[in-house]
């Protein structure tokens, strides 16, 4: 079967279907099966970080994960290789202030959320409850820019049972590719960030926002994240600069005539 790479663009949001990409190498292209175009199965959706509070949620959402990719491997004949994810693959050691990642891209200077330990865990979880059971309103929940974490953890955790798996930051792959300057929500960034890639990858072959429709779900942001994260799984250990520690504290940039010193 033909070799496939996944890129997972991790987001936990009500009722948004998770952005991924699923790509093979053809002719020397990395071109990305057009998932939305084939219809059923889709890819599951998000709940919220309130559904993340209870135990349990972020495995099923992870088992559905795992569940969704056997069906994409079965309709469309591939088999998968290696899984790039934008999260943090775990929880912070006890005992440190950042992951050894993050001090990377600190070194880089490329900004990052800190992943907060597995105690620290533990208290948000804890305030998060409370705050619900006072009356606070979901929108206002302490730590919603960590809790969608969990899910990550949940997708290395059961994912990584079945495939390779790495950590991946789109942002840094973007400054490994030096297209960084502009950010992807304004047109400019994300033109300059889809043909960077195109270049590496020769696909497409006229780079274009449409180009991007129909290989996921999510918006043209979303898709350009899970497709630079699976070009980065596509690549061999050989072709990844590793910034961190690995195995398991590492977040993977692709080389790139671009010189990364960390």
């Amino acid at each position: 079967m033909t070799a496939a790479f996944v890129g997972i663009d991790v987001a936990f949001r009500k009722k948004k279907r998770l952005p991924i990409s699923v790509c093979t190498w053809q002719g020397g292209r990395l071109v990305p099966l057009m998932l939305k175009r084939a219809g059923p199965p889709f890819p599951p959706v998000g709940e919220g970080n309130r559904a993340l509070l209870k135990p349990g949620t972020a495995d099923a959402f992870a088992l559905a994960v795992l569940g969704y990719l056997r069906d994409v491997e079965s309709a469309m004949g591939v088999r998968i290789h290696r899984v790039a994810i934008d999260a943090p693959s775990a929880p912070r050691r006890e005992g440190i202030r950042r992951r050894m990642a993050e001090l990377a891209m600190d070194r880089l200077r490329i900004s990052c959320i800190g992943t907060p330990s597995r105690s620290d865990f533990e208290e948000i979880l804890h305030r998060g409850r409370e705050h619900l059971r006072h009356g606070g309103a979901e929108s206002r929940l302490p730590h919603a820019n960590q809790l969608w974490m969990l899910a990550g953890f949940a997708l290395f955790s059961h994912l990584g049972a079945e495939f390779e798996c790495i950590e991946v930051f789109p942002q840094a792959t973007a400054v490994a590719l030096g297209v960084a300057a502009v950010h992807k929500r304004r047109s400019e960034g994300y033109s300059a960030q889809l043909a960077a890639v195109a270049r590496e990858t020769r696909w497409p072959e006229h780079p274009r926002p449409s180009s991007l429709d129909m290989i996921g779900f999510g918006s043209r942001d979303d898709k350009l994240d899970a497709y630079l994260s699976a070009w980065v799984a596509s690549l061999p250990e050989e072709e990844r600069i590793a910034c961190g520690e690995p195995p398991d504290d590492v977040i993977w940039l692709p080389k790139t005539h671009r010189s990364i010193q960390h």
